[in-house]
This record gives C-alpha cells, sequence and structure tokens, in this order.
C-alpha cells in the first residue's frame, strides 16, 4: 500500500513539474521572442518608410541643375535650371529619363550659324535624346530676332526646334505674327508656316502693313 502510495506520489510531482516547464516556456516566450519579433516588425516598417520618404525628397530636391552635350556636328547645348524633378521611382524607362525643369535657360551653339538663347518657365529635358520641350512664356534670341511663344519642341533627333502656339517675332526691320516657326539648326534657316493654309502670316515692317 505505501509502496502504490509513493508511486502516485512520485507520478503527481512529475505531471507538476512538466505542467511548471511548460507555463514557464510559454511566458519565456511571449514575454521575450514574441515581443521582440512584434518589435522588430515595426521597426522594419519604419525603415522602409524612412527610405521610401528619403527617395521621395531627393527626387524633388534637385537645385540650379546642369546639362551640357555636343552632336557629331559640332555644335553644343547648354540647359540651366533654378530647379528640377526627376521620377527615380518611374517604371516606364521613357519617363525615367526625362527631368521636369522650372526656370529654364538653353543656350544652342550652332557651328558658324550664331547662338540661339532659349528663356522658359518650365521645360522636359530627356537625358538620353537631350530633346528639351520648353513651354510657358517661352522666348528665343537668334540673330538679331526675338521670338516669344508659348512652346518650342527643340528634337536633336530631327535637328530641328519647332516654335508655335502665340508665336510672335520681331527685330529692327520688322514684326509679325505666325502660327508655328520651324528653325533648321543644321543650316540656321528659319522657316513661317500658317497651321491653316488659307491664313496668312502678318506682318509689320518699319514702312508698312502687309496681310
Amino acid at each position: 500500500m505505501q509502496i502504490l502510495l509513493r508511486m502516485i506520489q512520485k507520478y503527481i510531482f512529475q505531471i507538476a513539474l512538466i505542467l511548471i516547464i511548460i507555463s514557464i516556456s510559454i511566458l519565456f516566450y511571449f514575454n521575450f521572442l514574441y515581443q521582440k519579433k512584434t518589435t522588430n516588425s515595426q521597426s522594419t516598417f519604419l525603415l522602409e518608410e524612412d527610405k521610401s520618404e528619403i527617395q521621395e525628397d531627393v527626387s524633388s530636391n534637385l537645385i540650379n541643375i546642369e546639362y551640357n552635350s555636343y552632336d557629331e556636328d559640332g555644335n553644343s547645348f547648354y540647359l540651366n535650371a533654378e530647379s528640377a524633378t526627376i521620377k527615380i521611382q518611374e517604371t516606364d524607362l521613357n519617363e525615367q529619363n526625362k527631368v521636369n525643369l522650372k526656370g529654364v535657360v538653353g543656350v544652342i551653339s550652332l557651328k558658324e550659324k550664331g547662338i540661339v538663347y532659349i528663356y522658359a518657365k518650365n521645360a522636359i529635358y530627356n537625358k538620353i535624346t537631350n530633346d528639351t520641350y520648353f513651354f510657358n512664356d517661352v522666348k528665343m534670341e537668334y540673330i538679331n530676332n526675338k521670338i516669344l511663344s508659348q512652346n518650342i519642341d527643340l528634337v536633336f533627333s530631327n535637328k530641328k526646334a519647332e516654335i508655335y502656339n502665340e508665336v510672335f517675332i520681331e527685330n529692327k526691320k520688322f514684326k509679325l505674327n505666325t502660327d508655328k516657326i520651324l528653325l533648321d539648326m543644321v543650316t540656321g534657316d528659319i522657316k513661317l508656316e500658317m497651321i491653316e493654309d488659307e491664313k496668312k502670316v502678318k506682318l509689320i515692317t518699319n514702312y508698312e502693313f502687309i496681310n
């Protein structure tokens, strides 16, 4: 009888010991391991969030940016902007190469043809092709000609500059309004165009008005 009683007591003691060990293990997991895992997850999330904010700030805080380029004909192109925004998180490769500029000055040096100055409030510049699209209060100065418009598309792949939207050209001899002006960057020639064939270029000289 005593032996049986001792065996029962020993069995109960073993069960109690196992329960105590299990309880301690559960408390240790929840108090240390689980909380540490949660803290690490929160820290990782905050780190990724901060990294995203830093990348966004970098993409929008470019100031006084400059670009220089040359072509095979010996012409040079200089571009300066007060500020610029680059879409570094854009998935489209073509969009990644575009830079949005504000307070823009462009200088084109055409070999043996003269220098072209372009001023605009805004522009979009392609870092690969150097194509530049000026817009908002655009002014071009070229060989004593002052040209005002709202848009100038400078396309180096075609070696053309297209000036359009509220175009006005002035020099010492005349003033005129037209729909579009094309500048050939190879020859340096300027060509006037009207979008509608029935319309004519309005020209004012120092002597008379021609319509």
